[in-house]
């Protein structure tokens, strides 16, 4: 385990579990999610503060998709057998490649097609903490020897308590089908609308991607004087809300892509995943800023 200081700030993290964060705290405040010791000596990623989705975000539909006229299938997701998921650099292991007091470099090659992902690839992460930040630096390569498709995000994990709000300005969410695909993109009204800020709710199930946001989200635990923004590069094109109704927990994704971007919806709004030539990166930042109240 890796543990980063730069008071009041403190990151830990284990690159042997896909370079995911076991815990990010200001002070004795839990930013995300502690990770338990249990699902740490399991190395159960799932159960992590925080983990990186590479080289593809969310879920892609029954697993299969056409990429330069061929045809491919990956394997499903434990979590949600339906589809493909979240991509799988998160369960392998990273190399520590640089560490400071305030800074960790981490690597990973993916370098035989399997049916984890049919392009090889090499990915890093960097992170860096601030007296008032920890930034993040996602990053991937093409080491293919033909175009491939690559996406980018990361998933922390916060908890619902505190009267935790969440604010950000979005111009369409993505709306569903029953496999938990997106199919339309619509305004953001009602439970979807984040605009104006509003609590996390314990009973509104939510698990859309919204697209047009501004790279700008803020979370705010007002018992706790606490508040966190996050500001993520401009690669950074969706964001995905979920707010499980059975845990305690809630994630807030910043992504590169929308889920199953890989399949065209013939929606409007509808984009591909970037597309990279062999060598070519990929890469962003995120940014979470921690300020007291």
């Amino acid at each position: 385990m890796i543990t980063l200081q730069n008071a009041p700030l403190r990151l830990t993290l284990l690159p042997e579990r896909g370079a995911s964060i076991a815990s990010f705290q200001h002070e004795n405040f839990q930013i995300f999610r502690e990770t338990s010791p249990q699902s740490i000596a399991a190395g159960d990623v799932r159960a992590f503060s925080c983990f990186p989705l590479i080289p593809y975000s969310n879920r892609i539909r029954a697993g299969k998709f056409t990429f330069a006229g061929q045809h491919y299938a990956l394997k499903h997701d434990e979590e949600d057998p339906r589809h493909a998921m979240h991509g799988t650099a998160r369960f392998h292991p990273w190399r520590l490649t640089a560490q400071t007091q305030t800074t960790a470099s981490c690597e990973f090659s993916f370098p035989t097609p399997t049916d984890e992902w049919p392009f090889p690839y090499n990915a890093w992460q960097i992170f860096t903490l601030e007296p008032d930040r920890l930034i993040i630096e996602l990053g991937i390569e093409n080491t293919h020897t033909a175009p491939a498709p690559a996406g980018l995000g990361l998933h922390p994990y916060y908890l619902r308590h505190g009267g935790v709000t969440l604010q950000f300005n979005a111009a369409y969410v993505w709306r569903k089908d029953a496999e938990d695909i997106p199919k339309k993109s619509i305004p953001d009204a009602g439970k979807f609308d984040f605009r104006a800020g509003h609590p996390i709710s314990a009973t509104d199930l939510i698990d859309h991607a919204y697209g047009g946001w501004d790279q700008r989200a803020t979370l705010a635990w007002p018992a706790h004087n606490r508040r966190l923004t996050v500001m993520a590069g401009d690669i950074f094109q969706d964001i995905v809300v979920y707010t499980p109704t059975i845990r305690e927990d809630f994630a807030v994704e910043p992504v590169t892509h929308r889920p199953d971007a890989l399949n065209p919806n013939g929606d409007p709004h509808d984009a591909p995943m970037t597309t990279l030539a062999p060598g070519a990166t990929l890469s962003g930042k995120v940014a979470f800023i921690v300020t007291e109240r």
